[in-house]
């Protein structure tokens, strides 16, 4: 065959050669698109984690496709290989690596898997710092239990990360695990099984923390006692009082029920009445009730009751109340929908869980807020008029304490008219394992404020509103005393860009001080508050302005540490904890989660002993006087939850929310209310008040207090966040000179302190909620009260006060009663010592006049006034034969006194010489004889 015969057929194999090729190449380049644009799907998610500082950690995370990018985020932001390098972490492929633990680095981890089709979030890791807390203060505890029953010792082991592992000293030896009739129970309890004599003796109880390695022992070491007894009455040894027990779901359940008696007492139990000892699901351990995988229908009320024929049936009764908490589980309605532009969009998420979960939103692994084109509750998105820029992966979130959960749907948009295509996005549901540890947030280094964003305003279209307020990011505790990093991350912006943040802060005290107010440009997430007060609790408000004017606060508490960079709060040891419940919390504060939801978060204080089971949070309405009743909102809130949502609020109803803890001894008192919070839903703020309060009483308590009480009318039902009250003095022109006190909006009376005595002040009410505040109402004007025995001046006091050499001084004040003390001592001490020789000497003349045949005197009648009674006593009687016609005269000794005490002169009278008082004597004779009557007497007050 010729060169010129292989021509075509060469040329026909290339061509075959080329398009096979090129359809290898076309599947090829078919095969990439498919994978770039196939929906994430998590294969491995990271898992939280409790490592000691400066060790290391390591989280991974990894999905389908192959080609799907993963990112990591850290408390919500991103970390990139210069933030990532700052903080020490290395990124690699599928895992991030810590290689020394840090105080920057602990927190909340996500990963983020994305593609074409859009991003997928992780459920939260969370790095946690391991601590093991001292031991309370505790005084030596004698135990006595009678011969042949179980023993307990209990041991309150300290705080921990990861839960401490108790250890005991029996007889001179360390106990870790159990050990013939030494039974360390899961609670920490050691039970001592058929105790005898050999068993008393001292136990002592240690923490061990299996991260840290460290060892804690008890302060105090309690000792056992046993006695024999011939009979007694059954009686349950533990617990003392009824507990409530909260398990998560799968766990082994341990309910502890010990019982001393002779004879040994009998132990049964029951669940909801019903007797437990043939139930499949449960076993016993001596006396204890032991279930191996809690599940749903364990919660209930369980009793043990102990028996032995002796005593009262009803008195060896304990209760215990378990509930069991389930990890969230979320389903969506459908994982694919298309739609057209312009046409709206519904998600459906279902989310279980006990408690009941809290859900977030998120579009491409970010967080969704309420905005006109985004209506949001627990169960529902919707998204009006979409466009392309609502592609991507929607996300259900669930969070409730125990764990958390995800699950996403894939939204693709068309242009109008083209038809949809059908397509399938895998179904996304991994429950997390148990997430349960209180989290620190990484602290933010201290920042510049930055300029404040310019923009016109006027060239913006469209219809805009105010922001929302920023979602702060800080948690409510740091170990810095003087400082505090405030992180926040924007919500929507109502269709204008954040131009700056308003922040203020202040410390609350009673009197509240002055607001500390900042601007931060709105491209700043981070703040520091610096020159703060150690060991202090501060509030903080922040909103964001726009073109539209300034927004919704968003409203936090957070409390400083007491020094020193590793120092954590501690909990001042309190007397007899073993029988008081926690403390109240701290005063909440209220923040806005969707239209018709708010978050309420706190601070808890300390638990006085026994750990913090749950907590409570309760609200009441306000409206009308003194609002309605408090309700409670949620309960049974996990220890490790410091925030809540409160959902179903009524639009335009005012709210304040207070939290209590609650241990097994019982719940703490209320935490003080927190200020009143307005639920706006979106529509527009209510109006300021028209009408301020009417002032209906007011009083002086003293010099420097004054109480006033008030009434206040609502009008169109307008909500009224409390009342300010303005004082000056009445001489003052000047309306700088008005002070001003706060009062929240239920209360109805208040007293004014640190006021001037006896000044004049005007008073003036205003009522206020977010829209302002109202007129005046009626003023009033009253004055304080004189100050009693005011002092002289320094210079009149120092010309009046006399020089004593030692001793106490009198003061100016005293000199009255002084010198009135001296005179009535003088005069009491004269009248003592002259009255016998007054009365001796008037009877002697007495006696005289009847001889000389004298008629007895009459009682003298005098112009002075006197407040002394004469005194009744024995009476001389005399009779004068000269005169028949005059009656025996009685002179009784009080007449005598009378006249002594009438006139100063008696004394002088009595003194003179026998000769004076005859010649005053005839002359008084001479007297009465010229006109038949008793002479009158009149004497000088003198």
């Amino acid at each position: 065959m010729s060169g010129t015969d292989w021509t075509p057929w060469m040329k026909k194999r290339r061509a075959r050669v080329l398009c096979a090729l090129g359809a290898v190449l076309l599947c090829c380049l078919q095969d990439g698109a498919t994978v770039t644009d196939e929906v994430p799907v998590f294969t491995e998610e990271p898992l939280s984690v409790v490592q000691k500082l400066g060790g290391s950690v390591t989280l991974r995370c990894s999905a389908r496709p192959p080609s799907a990018n993963i990112s990591w985020r850290l408390n919500g932001r991103e970390l990139v290989a210069g933030v990532g390098g700052d903080l020490g972490v290395v990124l690699e492929p599928g895992t991030l690596l810590i290689p020394a633990l840090t105080n920057l680095t602990l927190g909340r981890y996500q990963c983020v898997a994305s593609t074409n089709a859009g991003g997928l979030a992780s459920v939260p890791a969370n790095v946690t710092a391991a601590k093991l807390r001292d031991f309370e203060q505790d005084n030596q505890q004698d135990i006595e239990v009678d011969e042949g029953n179980t023993a307990v010792i209990q041991c309150h082991l300290p705080e921990s990360q990861p839960k401490a592992q108790v250890r005991y000293s029996v007889k001179q030896e360390w106990l870790e695990t159990s050990k013939g009739n030494y039974l360390i129970m899961p609670s920490g309890n050691l039970q001592i099984a058929n105790a005898t004599l050999d068993d008393e003796g001292p136990y002592k109880c240690a923490a061990y923390n299996p991260v840290t390695q460290e060892v804690k022992t008890s302060t105090s070491t309690d000792r056992l006692r046993i006695r024999r007894s011939t009979s007694e009455a059954a009686r349950i040894i533990y617990p003392p009082v009824s507990r409530t027990i909260m398990v998560t779901k799968g766990q082994r359940l341990v309910l502890e029920c010990v019982a001393s008696g002779i004879p040994t007492p009998q132990v049964t139990w029951a669940k909801d009445g019903q007797d437990l000892r043939f139930h499949n699901n449960t076993r016993f351990l001596l006396s204890n009730l032991l279930i191996d995988a809690a599940g749903e229908g364990d919660s209930g009320t369980y009793k043990c009751h102990a028996d032995n024929g002796i005593g009262s049936e009803s008195a060896a009764t304990v209760l215990y109340d378990v509930q069991v908490f389930e990890p969230p589980q979320v389903t969506m309605e459908l994982q694919q929908q298309e739609v057209s532009w312009g046409e709206s969009v519904r998600f459906s998420c279902l989310a279980r869980g006990k408690p009941t979960p809290s859900v977030v939103w998120l579009h491409n692994a970010r967080p969704l807020a309420s905005s006109p084109r985004h209506r949001l509750s627990a169960r529902v998105l919707r998204v009006i008029n979409v466009g392309p820029q609502d592609n991507g992966l929607y996300q259900c979130m669930a969070e409730n304490g125990v764990g958390s959960s995800q699950a996403a749907a894939r939204l693709v948009t068309l242009p109008t008219g083209v038809p949809s295509r059908s397509g399938k996005l895998p179904s996304i549901l991994r429950p997390l394992s148990p997430d349960k540890v209180l989290r620190e947030q990484v602290p933010v280094k201290p920042g510049a404020t930055g300029s404040v964003l310019t923009l016109d305003c006027s060239e913006l279209t469209g219809q805009i509103s105010v922001a929302e307020a920023p979602v702060i990011l800080s948690q409510p505790r740091t170990v810095k005393a003087d400082f505090y990093d405030l992180t926040w991350k924007p919500r929507h912006d109502g269709g204008s860009p954040v131009m700056e943040y308003i922040v203020k802060y202040r410390k609350i005290e009673d009197p509240p001080g002055e607001w500390t107010s900042s601007s931060i440009s709105g491209f700043l997430h981070k703040l520091t508050l610096a020159k703060l007060q150690p060991a202090s609790l501060y509030e903080v408000e922040m909103s964001a302005k726009n073109c539209a004017g300034l927004g919704q606060p968003a409203m936090m508490t957070f409390r400083t540490g007491k020094g020193g960079q590793n120092e954590l709060p501690k909990t001042p040891p309190v007397p007899s904890p073993r029988l008081s419940p926690p403390e109240a919390p701290d005063k909440p504060t209220i923040s806005m989660a969707t239209e018709t939801s708010a978050y309420v978060t706190w601070i808890p204080r300390g638990n006085r002993g026994f750990p913090i089971q749950s907590f409570r949070v309760e609200f009441k309405k306000l409206k009308g006087k003194g609002g309605g009743e408090w309700e409670e909102a949620v309960t049974n809130i996990p220890p490790q939850r410091l925030s809540v949502e409160i959902t179903g609020l009524e639009k335009g109803m005012s709210y304040k929310f207070r939290v209590l803890a609650v241990n097994v001894i019982g719940a703490s008192p209320p935490s003080a209310p927190s200020k009143a919070y307005t639920v706006v839903g979106g529509g527009r703020p209510n109006e300021r008040p028209v009408d301020g309060p009417y002032i209906t009483y007011n009083e002086a308590i003293n010099e420097t207090t004054i109480i006033l009480k008030w009434t206040y009318t609502a009008v169109n039902n307008t909500p009224v966040y409390g009342f300010y009250i303005f004082y000056r003095p009445t001489d003052s022109d000047n309306d700088s000179d008005y002070k001003k006190d706060v009062v929240e909006g239920d209360r109805y009376w208040h007293s004014i302190t640190d006021l001037q005595p006896e000044t004049a002040y005007d008073i003036k009410m205003q009522s206020f909620n977010e829209g302002g505040e109202s007129e005046f109402g009626n003023v009033v004007i009253l004055e304080t009260k004189a100050r009693l025995n005011q002092r002289p001046s320094p210079s009149e006091a120092s010309s009046q006060r006399p020089e004593h050499p030692g001793g106490p001084v009198p003061r100016p004040s005293d000199l009255p009663y002084l010198i009135v003390g001296v005179v009535l001592g003088a005069l009491v001490f004269i009248i003592v010592a002259f009255i016998p020789f007054c009365l001796w000497r008037a009877w002697a003349k007495q006696k005289q006049t009847s001889d000389l045949c004298f008629p007895a005197v009459a009682h003298p009648v005098s112009s002075c006034q006197y407040t002394m009674v004469p005194l009744q006593g024995l009476a001389l009687v005399g009779h004068c034969p000269l005169d028949p016609h005059l009656p025996p005269t009685r002179i009784s000794f009080g007449h005598l006194i009378h006249l002594f005490f009438m006139c100063n002169r008696c004394l002088l009278f009595l003194l003179q010489e026998d000769v004076e008082y005859d010649m005053e004597c005839d002359t008084l004779l001479a007297q009465t004889m010229s006109n038949g009557h008793a002479p009158g007497y009149h004497y000088s007050n003198r």
